[in-house]
């Protein structure tokens, strides 16, 4: 199974009154993961398709703190007929800060309904699945 890992620029404007990563902004720093993972994994080349965020979940573990490089690992937890499920781990000072999965629709942008994702990017996808618990 391969993994990507990132490690983003947490910024001095991420952080709340509490002094850690707001959780908005999380959320923001999940989907530039994300993105970068697409392109280099290729599977954001979804010819005459696209895919939409269908449902969007973070376990909080720990504050992510400015400050200590926060590394991001990505995995795919499930990959359906017309969605799939990408997982991604935050770690920082040797711990792990959260656990994020997000669901990706793939839809025919004419209709904007789902459609089956396509070989090619199913066959990508499974390179990444995580072996289930």
């Amino acid at each position: 199974m391969k993994t990507f890992e990132y490690s983003p620029e947490v910024r001095w404007s991420d952080q709340d009154l509490l002094g850690h990563v707001n959780n908005a902004r999380m959320i923001t720093l999940i989907e530039e993961c994300r993105i970068r993972w697409l392109h280099e994994a290729k599977a954001g080349s979804l010819t005459g398709g696209g895919m939409l965020v269908a449902n969007q979940s973070i376990d909080y573990l720990l504050p992510v703190m400015y400050g200590p490089e926060l590394t991001m690992t990505v995995t795919i937890k499930r990959i359906g007929n017309t969605s799939f499920t990408v997982h991604t781990r935050g770690d920082q000072s040797g711990q792990k800060v959260f656990n994020s999965d997000v669901v990706l629709v793939h839809i025919d942008r004419e209709t904007g309904k789902p459609s089956p994702i396509p070989e090619g990017i199913r066959s990508i996808l499974g390179e990444y699945l995580a072996e289930a618990d």
